[in-house]
């Protein structure tokens, strides 16, 4: 599925934003990130990188102490926002480490206690290749925030889940104490785009180069091994489903399976394992997305279930109990002209009879041979013969 584009893109957090004078429905994403896992009422010193249009920006100055230091990077300008410090950098060349290092000391910080990173590269709608430059993009600037960010601080960037998934999320869970994954409401369903928490900074003195070196080492070995299909219910099992993502070697951003597919399957947990959306956008499952027991909670957890938790599973598993059953029970009322053929086969021979001669056509002149009359093998012959028309050829006479 396409991007949305023109007015199909002003959902409600687009007029949410436009109330509160925020520059993108993207500040949105941070608040409700913020109300999750609380980090900004903490951050004195917060460093935004690919800041632009400046929309985390305003929530950062929003919801910081008074008087932190809120520094913006982009490649782009970026308007003054009040209350922030912006430079005109690219995160990728090394004289942006030192122009941030020069705001840092005029403000008297000695390191960030917060680094975002909401940044996508522009690769014209490729989103095979987005994907992997965005991961590219995500791997800078944890470079960056390994020199800047105090022991204990935040690290919050936008991941496209793809091949490289794993890799982002391994190279974190070795830097800080804690990773999260977590999909606000306002990031679009249609989108690929999950955004990763590093909490708590570890800060070690020597970091394998190997580790942040994406395109040579990191993104070329995959470290994490998953079984498939999933198991998306056993609590007992190490690995969270939304925790994983997509395994080594696949570069297709979503795995589908249809609604209907998924309900009259005799293996439910294989398909919850090993796919990433349930679709309702096939002919055979629009009876299924228009059914009672189809909510919309039901249509936004089959949307993504690689951040479902085990309760949204059986929540699915639920449903789709409660839809088959009930779809059985429509099946089992028969259709009138099945009703009627079995009437018709529960009739005698003479009653046949009658039934048969006022089917016939016109041409057939049936009261010169009564069927009645009809040797029995000739009788038994018309009653097992699926062309009752041609069977009477040979025994009617024509007008």
């Amino acid at each position: 599925m396409g991007k949305a584009k023109g007015k199909h893109r002003l959902d409600d957090y687009y007029y949410l934003s436009k109330e509160r004078a925020f520059r993108s429905r993207a500040a949105y994403k941070l608040l409700q990130l913020n109300e999750k896992f609380p980090f900004l009422h903490k951050s004195r010193a917060v460093l935004d990188l690919c800041a632009a249009t400046g929309g985390w920006m305003q929530v950062a100055v929003e919801k910081c102490p008074v008087g932190s230091l809120v520094l913006g990077v982009d490649l782009v300008p970026i308007a003054h926002v009040s209350g922030c410090v912006t430079l005109q950098q690219d995160i990728t060349h090394p004289e942006c480490m030192s122009r941030i290092k020069q705001v840092m000391k005029k403000h008297g910080v000695g390191a960030f206690d917060l680094v975002l990173h909401d940044g996508s590269p522009n690769v014209g709608g490729a989103s095979a290749q987005e994907a992997v430059t965005q991961n590219a993009l995500v791997i800078d600037s944890v470079r960056l925030a390994t020199e800047l960010l105090a022991r204990n601080g935040n690290f919050i960037t936008k991941v496209f889940r793809s091949r490289d998934y794993n890799s982002v999320l391994y190279c974190l869970g070795k830097l800080f104490d804690k990773v999260e994954v977590y999909k606000p409401a306002a990031s679009r369903s249609t989108s690929a785009e999950t955004f990763v928490l590093g909490l708590r900074y570890k800060a070690p003195g020597d970091i394998d180069p190997r580790l942040l070196d994406d395109y040579r080492h990191l993104f070329k070995e995959v470290v994490e091994t998953r079984e498939k299909p999933v198991d998306v219910i056993n609590k007992t099992r190490e690995k969270k489903r939304n925790r994983v993502g997509y395994e080594n070697g696949v570069s297709v951003l979503r795995k589908v399976s249809s609604a209907a597919d998924f309900v009259w399957s005799e293996t439910p947990l294989d398909i919850l394992g090993t796919v990433t959306c349930i679709s309702f956008d096939d002919q055979a499952s629009l009876p299924l997305k228009e059914h009672e027991l189809t909510t919309e909670e039901v249509k936004v957890l089959c949307d993504d279930l690689l951040v479902l938790h085990k309760n949204d599973f059986k929540h699915i598993l639920k449903w789709r109990m409660q839809i088959r059953k009930a779809k059985m029970e429509e099946t089992k009322k028969e259709p009138q002209d099945e009703k009627l053929l079995n009437e018709l086969e529960e009739l005698t021979f003479d009653e046949t009879t009658f039934v048969v001669r006022s089917c016939l056509p016109d041409c057939f002149n049936v009261d010169i041979y009564d069927l009645t009359d009809l040797p029995m093998t000739r009788k038994k012959e018309i009653e097992e013969s699926d062309d009752v028309v041609s069977i009477f050829q040979s025994y009617v006479c024509l007008d």
